[in-house]
């Protein structure tokens, strides 16, 4: 038995997918930052600010589904997807997140998983500062800001007018 839910990363030209056991449930949260010192345009409210989208696996894993080891070895695969920030690929039966990294693993091994795993995967939208959101970063176009246009170096006075300043 698998789930509709999985996940898929490409390291070093190879395409890896896991499916998991049991996905109980999927958590998808794609948030806004409100600035409430921004103005609001005609259509838009200026001070809002796209969140990346975090997406939150609720998953069972169990050895007796697969076989003995197999919970085990896929959380040991998480860890290790955590620990390498490798970006990935989640898809649930909502929708398709591309970019992602998996920032946090919870596992919990009690009484109803003894032969493996309950927990939450959490993973959130790798989104890299580039020049298409600068803008979003950048000062005001009317602002004015101050820029050092010399050197910090010594300035060299010729000896005539140098001999002219020690006279006086």
């Amino acid at each position: 038995m698998t789930s509709s839910a999985y996940v898929t990363c490409t390291n070093a030209g190879k395409t890896s997918t896991w499916h998991f056991t049991g996905v109980v449930s999927v958590e998808h949260n794609l948030a806004l930052n409100l600035s409430n010192t921004e103005s609001e345009g005609a259509d838009i409210v200026n001070g809002a600010r796209n969140l990346p989208n975090q997406v939150t696996l609720n998953v069972l894993e169990l050895d007796t589904e697969h076989s003995a080891g197999w919970s085990a070895a896929m959380l040991s695969v998480m860890s290790s997807l955590k620990r390498s920030r490798l970006l990935c690929t989640v898809v649930t039966s909502m929708a398709t997140y591309e970019r992602m990294l998996l920032t946090e693993v919870v596992a919990t091994q009690d009484e109803e998983t003894q032969e493996g795993w309950s927990g939450s995967l959490t993973f959130m939208e790798y989104v890299p500062v580039s020049a298409e959101h600068a803008e979003e970063v950048k000062a005001n176009s009317n602002s004015s800001i101050r820029t050092n246009t010399g050197t910090a170096g010594t300035k060299k006075i010729a000896k005539g007018v140098l001999a002219d300043l020690l006279r006086q």
